[in-house]
């Protein structure tokens, strides 16, 4: 795979409301974020191209140090709850304000001429990264997207799991895409056939499972990754962000099943809060 000069992020900042047992906190979030805390902690560079509203531009200043930040500013900034059962990491309700605030090919100005090493799509809601600023992405670049933003659909301000109209387009954008096992019975409520169907329409699918693991479809072969088993669960939000960063910038070196045990290890230590 080729070096280029980075990784460029693109997708929303959030404000997270992260309700554990009787505690709660109100923090920034959005899959740009985790992807470039992760990425800091590998010291390599990356340009963060999120939308926020001026308002929460304070938000911005939580990026590591090292990340290159261009803002995009809107009305709102879109805001989730994540509400953990019983404080327990792996089970979640979650609620959103919904914010519609797009990344139009226009908005992506001089960026998309740079020799990046990927770019790392990251929606939070079907709106974030219309279908035609993905595929301008994919025809230059190496795309990997996180999918959970194009399954996100509001019911009042519940958020329930179903396919955008164009998720194969989605797929079919980049070279490869990440879900959680949750979204992936959105695809179908049979786990090897939802991996089929995915397998059609892209070249690498990494589906997370939690304390499960993960799998990895790759050339025709399915590969079962093993959890890192974390000594204590501090800070769940954001274990599939990292997960993804840490798998794609682990696949420029190594094979599918290498990028997996890494990325896991990684999302480990994310969750027993050294990321």
């Amino acid at each position: 795979m080729s070096s280029g000069s980075g990784y460029l992020l693109i997708g929303p900042v959030s404000r997270d409301i992260i309700v554990r047992g009787d505690s709660t906190e109100v923090k920034v979030g959005g899959a740009v974020y985790y992807y470039s805390r992760i990425l800091s902690h590998l010291g390599t560079s990356h340009t963060a191209l999120v939308t926020i509203s001026e308002e929460d531009s304070e938000l911005l200043e939580e990026f590591p140090d090292q990340t290159r930040v261009v803002p995009i500013y809107h009305d709102r900034t879109v805001e989730f709850e994540n509400i953990y059962l019983n404080g327990d990491t792996s089970s979640r309700i979650q609620r959103s304000n919904f914010a519609e605030n797009p990344i139009e090919v226009e908005d992506l100005d001089g960026l998309a001429e740079e020799d990046w090493t990927a770019v790392l799509a990251g929606p939070l809601l079907p709106s974030d990264i219309p279908l035609g600023t993905l595929e301008f992405l994919g025809e230059r670049h190496r795309l990997y997207t996180g999918l959970q933003g194009y399954l996100r659909h509001p019911m009042g301000s519940s958020v329930i799991l179903k396919p955008a109209v164009h998720i194969w387009r989605v797929m079919e954008a980049g070279d490869g895409v990440f879900l959680d096992v949750n979204e992936l019975g959105t695809i179908s409520d049979n786990p090897s056939r939802a991996l089929r169907m995915l397998a059609r329409h892209t070249s690498e699918a990494v589906v997370t499972c939690g304390r499960r693991g993960s799998v990895i479809c790759h050339g025709g072969s399915r590969i079962r990754v093993m959890a890192v088993r974390a000594v204590r669960e501090l800070d769940p939000t954001g274990l599939g962000d990292t997960y993804m960063a840490a798998y794609v910038h682990a696949r420029r070196m190594v094979g599918p099943e290498a990028a997996g045990r890494f990325a896991s290890l990684m999302a480990t230590r994310k969750l027993e809060g050294e990321i």
